[in-house]
């Protein structure tokens, strides 16, 4: 069963072509820049040369075309047209309303763009390459899995802001969170890398890259992340704010003027590691600053640490005590200066690091020390192998029923 994957940013289209029966991923390859070119482009067939260059992607409709010109080409494709696909998998943010997987229909579609103030840099960017897939593909089914799925069985009591009740019953006002997909294959992945895993595994994953998130899960259940009804909430992020004080807003629409597009903008793109250091979004970029003695940029990496820092102690508390914690995502993956500085001052807590395993890892595999009461570990995320498994379950049970 051939699962095609979408994983849609503001500015990219990744795509994965997996086996479900297998987990066996055919293809694998993304535009980045789009809207703003050149777009660099990766695309990578298992047994051939990987195939990377440029081009002019001024929409994700244009990325999109590209990306199955590439899956079809005799020279670097893996089937002549899409018709052996059974379906198509989104990893698709916010549609309130709509909690589990679902077949993408116009009420879905609409769910999407109601919610577009909430998700202003992704949902139009899925509505419009659900629309280029639907013009290409009518006749494939289109899945979304929801980044809010995973968090469904967070305790209402850690759902909740506060707000007059009102917020909650008329506009559903709560905490949603996101990086489902990527906080759940952290739940099933850790499972399986641990000898003897104990019962009522604690973990603490670490989704740390341009966006980031933390999760709570126990038994293999979210039941705390840092994001709230929207993306923007949590730690401090490549361009978003994270947690901020909303009177610090209110005040400042008030004394510039601001309307909400203004503000919005201000909070999603000269925010978070860009906000503070004034270099970039990127935390490399900001690191390389900090090196050359950019105060700064200094103060921008020890506040993101000292966030994701804060909120593992935190899950600990939330937890009772934490077995694992897992980096996973571009910079918990990559970067030996962020895992290091988030966990020193763990020790307390019997988290220990292990600086050479840290320094010189790289792939999955364990970073702790072997005195240490709780596993680090680093975890590439796998996010598509989740959306593929769920498109197909959600294809199955819609055959099921249409018996």
């Amino acid at each position: 069963m051939l699962i095609l994957c979408a994983n849609v940013g503001s500015t990219s289209f990744k795509y994965q072509i997996i086996d479900v029966e297998t987990s066996a991923s055919l293809v694998k390859g993304g535009v980045e820049r789009v809207g703003n070119s050149p777009s660099p482009f990766t695309h990578d067939v298992p047994g051939k040369p990987t195939v990377t260059g440029e081009i002019d992607a001024i929409d994700h409709n244009a990325a999109i075309a590209h990306a199955i010109d590439l899956i079809t080409s005799p020279e670097t494709g893996v089937m002549t047209n899409l018709s052996d696909l059974v379906g198509i998998g989104f990893k698709t943010i916010l549609a309130r309303g709509i909690w589990r997987s679902a077949l993408i229909t116009e009420e879905v579609v609409n769910a999407l763009e109601a919610d577009i103030p909430f998700a202003p840099t992704h949902n139009p960017a899925y509505i419009a390459s659900i629309r280029a897939f639907q013009e290409r593909l009518p006749n494939t089914a289109l899945v979304a899995v929801f980044e809010t799925w995973f968090h469904q069985t967070i305790p209402d009591y850690a759902s909740e802001f506060g707000v007059p009740r009102e917020w909650v019953e008329k506009h559903q006002i709560r905490r949603y969170g996101f990086h489902g997909a990527s906080h759940r294959y952290i739940s099933e992945r850790v499972l399986q890398l641990l000898d003897d895993p104990p019962a009522n595994l604690r973990i603490i994953s670490c989704h740390l890259g341009g966006s980031s998130s933390l999760c709570a899960i126990r038994d293999g259940q979210s039941i705390d992340t840092t994001m709230g009804v929207s993306p923007q909430y949590g730690p401090i992020q490549s361009s978003r704010s994270g947690d901020l004080d909303p009177f610090a807003v209110l005040y400042l629409m008030d004394a510039e003027g601001w309307d909400t597009d203004e503000i919005r903008r201000q909070l999603i793109e000269e925010s978070g590691l860009r906000g503070i250091s004034g270099v970039s979004s990127d935390l490399r970029d900001v690191e390389e600053a900090a090196m050359e003695g950019n105060d700064d940029a200094q103060l921008a990496m020890d506040t993101y640490f000292y966030q994701v820092k804060k909120y593992i102690g935190a899950y600990i508390a939330a937890l009772g005590g934490v077995d694992v914690i897992a980096f996973t995502g571009g910079i918990g993956e990559k970067s030996p200066t962020a895992r290091a500085a988030i966990c020193d001052g763990l020790e307390w807590q019997g988290i220990l690091l292990d600086p050479q395993r840290n320094g010189s890892h790289t792939g999955e595999g364990e970073i702790s020390a072997a005195d240490s009461r709780a596993k680090i570990l680093v975890v590439p995320a796998d996010e598509e192998i989740i959306v593929a498994r769920e498109t197909a379950n959600v294809i199955a049970q819609q055959r099921a029923s249409n018996k």
